[in-house]
């Protein structure tokens, strides 16, 4: 039983949360991208670019649709904010991997091209990557340098467990946003990267339909520790629901 598993409340974001989530600004630079190519030693074809700028318009608006309320749910779940209050993502075509660094972030958008590509992969799944970097900071620092939960999993590579926590929250939030079909996509294609590394840490995650949760909890319990420590009040205005509750409104399933 959940209930038995974890006893604990999980508190979602309320309708008024998300004053305090980072600007995320999307930008492409086709000068840096010219740059990265020529130190990358790989061109960037015309008929990329072409296809490039109607999805970096249809990124845009999904990114202004749906990213500040996913990231305000993060908040909410976690009862914790991000340390940021801007972050730049810079959309690119260079042959350099989707990844963060600090406040940077960098989307690679070839492989949602069919001129690139013969099976594109969609802009939805594109923006959920942004949404998985932004996360990263959020994360970072809220994962128990003795977790419990790493420690089962300590004959894992290191990058399937730097992972745990950050694909738990997502499927939380995804759930609580009740964008199911955004995650079993994320699911599927993260499942084909190559290494096996998402694939992995994704199996952990699903390993039954309550596992998440409990990366969920050591979260919030890291948030609550440090508040304590530092004397400060919960971030966000939160409407307190039982994990039961949670569980049954989220329509969990073992994806």
């Amino acid at each position: 039983m959940l209930r038995a598993l974890l006893p604990f409340v999980l508190v979602l974001v309320s309708a008024n949360a998300g004053a305090s989530t980072p600007e995320v600004k999307v930008t492409y630079s086709e000068k840096l991208d010219s740059e990265c190519s020529t130190v990358h030693g790989a061109e960037i074809k015309d008929e990329w670019k072409a296809e490039f700028a109607q999805k970096r318009i249809d990124f845009e608006k999904r990114w202004a649709a749906v990213g500040p309320r996913l990231l305000a749910a993060a908040e909410g779940i976690t009862s914790k904010q991000f340390a940021a209050t801007s972050i730049t993502a810079r959309l690119t075509l260079c042959n350099v991997p989707s990844e963060s660094s600090g406040t940077s972030i960098l989307v690679n958008m070839r492989y949602a091209l069919a001129s690139f590509t013969a099976s594109p992969v969609s802009v939805r799944y594109k923006t959920n990557i942004l949404f998985h970097e932004v996360l990263h900071g959020l994360v970072q620092d809220s994962v128990p340098k003795n977790s419990p939960l790493l420690a089962e999993h300590q004959a894992e590579n290191e990058r399937v467990k730097n992972h745990l926590h950050l694909l738990a929250l997502m499927k939380a939030v995804f759930l609580e946003q009740g964008l199911q079909s955004d995650l079993a996509e994320v699911i599927e294609i993260d499942g084909e990267l190559p290494g096996g590394y998402y694939r992995r840490a994704w199996e952990i995650v699903n390993q039954t339909d309550g596992t998440y949760l409990k990366y969920i909890s050591e979260l919030r319990s890291q948030a609550a520790r440090h508040r304590r420590r530092h004397r400060l009040q919960p971030p966000l205005d939160v409407r307190p629901t039982s994990l039961q509750n949670f569980v049954e409104e989220s329509g969990t399933k073992n994806l």
